[in-house]
């Protein structure tokens, strides 16, 4: 009779001690499974592997929209460059001296061909737009002129034999040239320095974006 209450207690602790063992093994199970974790690293990584990819992407739209803008920076300015060298070329060929003494005349059988050269009539054009934007309105008009050929109706022969007239033309062409020679300077620092810049922008975007990459990876695997 006495041994049966020990005998109670040892089945009862039997079946409790079966019961925690049944609850560890569930419990190790979880753990090997990953539904059970002792710390956060893992949230932590994931949080951090969501960080890298928005900065990544952040840093690749930056970049993008940043070459594209150089892109667009550089097609107008190499434009502007071939404009005024063109420019530059022509009016010093009309300021030349010319002894039958048809200086505008002389641009005006230039132009004969220029409607079959497109990209230099292009060229010219963009010379005068710019020529238009930076000039005062008279030396505007005297380079439009000089470079597309729209002269005036007159006696430009008899005019050019008079020396006045021969040096007025020479110095206001003179004046134009030595300004459009500063605007090609202007253009070309600009495109040098741009170009700079891009160049640095990429390489600095390349090793913040490979170290970036790296951390992903690292944070992934």
């Amino acid at each position: 009779t006495c041994g049966l209450p020990i005998l109670d207690t040892k089945t009862a602790t039997n079946a409790a001690a079966e019961s925690r063992i049944d609850e560890l093994e569930t419990y190790i199970a979880d753990l090997a499974a990953g539904r059970i974790e002792l710390t956060t690293e893992r949230v932590d990584l994931e949080k951090d592997v969501k960080s890298l990819f928005q900065e990544l992407e952040a840093m690749d739209s930056q970049r993008n929209k940043e070459k594209e803008d150089f892109e667009e920076a550089k097609k107008e300015m190499d434009q502007a460059i071939a404009a005024l060298e063109k420019a530059v070329k022509v009016l010093g060929e009309a300021t030349k001296d010319h002894k039958e003494g048809t200086l505008l005349q002389a641009k005006v059988d230039l132009s004969e061909g220029f409607a079959e050269r497109t990209a230099e009539a292009q060229a010219l054009q963009h010379a005068v737009e710019l020529g238009e934007r930076f000039l005062g309105k008279g030396d505007a008009l005297f380079l439009r002129r000089v470079l597309t050929g729209e002269v005036p109706k007159a006696d430009w022969k008899k005019l050019n034999r008079k020396a006045t007239f021969k040096m007025a033309y020479k110095a206001r062409s003179f004046k134009i040239q030595d300004v459009l020679a500063k605007m090609l300077d202007t253009f070309k620092t600009n495109l040098k320095d741009a170009t700079s810049k891009e160049a640095q922008a990429q390489a600095e975007y390349t090793k913040l974006s490979g170290s970036k990459k790296g951390q992903l990876t690292e944070a992934q695997e």
